[in-house]
């Protein structure tokens, strides 16, 4: 039993190290997602002016 519980600590640590990255890419992803609508944005204004 102690194996399995070594294991299941084990497998929790990197869980949770898996969700802390996936929340880190989740924010890069949404300010690269809004930097990238701003210069379409601006380059839109742009060709009309």
């Amino acid at each position: 039993m102690t194996k399995k519980n070594a294991e299941e600590k084990l497998l929790e640590k990197i869980h949770q190290k898996l969700s802390d990255i996936n929340t880190n890419m989740l924010k890069v992803f949404w300010i690269v997602a809004f930097f990238a609508f701003l210069y379409f944005g601006l380059m839109l204004y742009l060709l009309n002016n």
